[in-house]
């Protein structure tokens, strides 16, 4: 089914199911402790998501699981929703069931990790993931960062892609870059669920992959719909001004 008619056929069942999700997950939380001072310890991984787990796709590329039951617009929310905590969620108070209050503590790590600190290394892994990932459906950014690793956007959703992104490298350097930016990803679900529902459906409504490149490709539903499917998760030619 192209994305076109997908999007007729079941644009009202994505909206009603994720504004249920966001009634969920924004009045039915248990409170969270305060966030603490920021800690550069990681933890024993005693707290795990609930949702959204990470495979490898058969490109090799990481992908969300999917479990398929025949409803695409429900298998998007299952597989790319996450619920629960994340294993270095209590380091920061945050948790996937309070997007609100998480949004503004992620998005302060941006300032108290400054770019600045970030080794040689660090900053080549902050690049490499920060210029595949965009706040595409607020602003008009194609990522949040460009080349150099300069801000691309203000807005708090790119300050805590950028600032999380900066506090697992620093802190949980055994992340990949790829296991990083599907995680970004995530949060970017549960900050924009509508659309990235969207996205996703339409990704398994042609029998592809979950991964990070495909969700983040801003141009995903358009090439879908005119079967343009090989350049899908394709990098920009260019980001950020020469």
């Amino acid at each position: 089914m192209k994305s076109n008619e997908f999007v007729e056929r079941y644009s009202l069942y994505v909206i009603g199911a994720v504004a249920l999700l966001i009634l969920f997950n924004w009045f039915q939380i248990a409170t969270i402790a305060s966030p603490g001072p920021l800690s550069t310890n990681t933890i024993s991984k005693t707290f795990t998501p609930s949702g959204s787990k990470m495979t490898k796709g058969t490109s090799g590329e990481l992908a969300l699981e999917v479990k398929r039951t025949g409803d695409n617009v429900q298998d998007a929310i299952n597989a790319l929703i996450p619920t629960g905590t994340p294993e270095w969620g209590p380091e920061l108070g945050v948790s996937y069931d309070d997007p609100v209050n998480s949004l503004n503590r992620l998005a302060s790590l941006h300032g108290q990790v400054p770019t600045g600190s970030l080794t040689g290394d660090e900053k080549q892994r902050y690049i490499d993931i920060g210029t595949r990932i965009s706040c595409e459906f607020c602003c008009g950014a194609p990522s949040v960062v460009d080349n150099n690793g300069r801000d691309l956007c203000g807005c708090s959703h790119a300050q805590s892609f950028m600032g999380l992104s900066k506090y697992l490298i620093k802190t949980h350097p055994e992340y990949t870059n790829d296991e990083i930016l599907l995680e970004l990803t995530k949060w970017k679900s549960l900050y924009y669920p509508r659309n990235m529902v969207e996205k996703a459906a339409a990704l398994l409504s042609n029998d592809m992959e979950l991964t990070a490149s495909s969700l983040n490709d801003a141009q995903l539903l358009s090439k879908l719909s005119t079967g343009d499917t090989s350049s899908i998760g394709a990098l920009p030619a260019m980001v950020g001004g020469c």
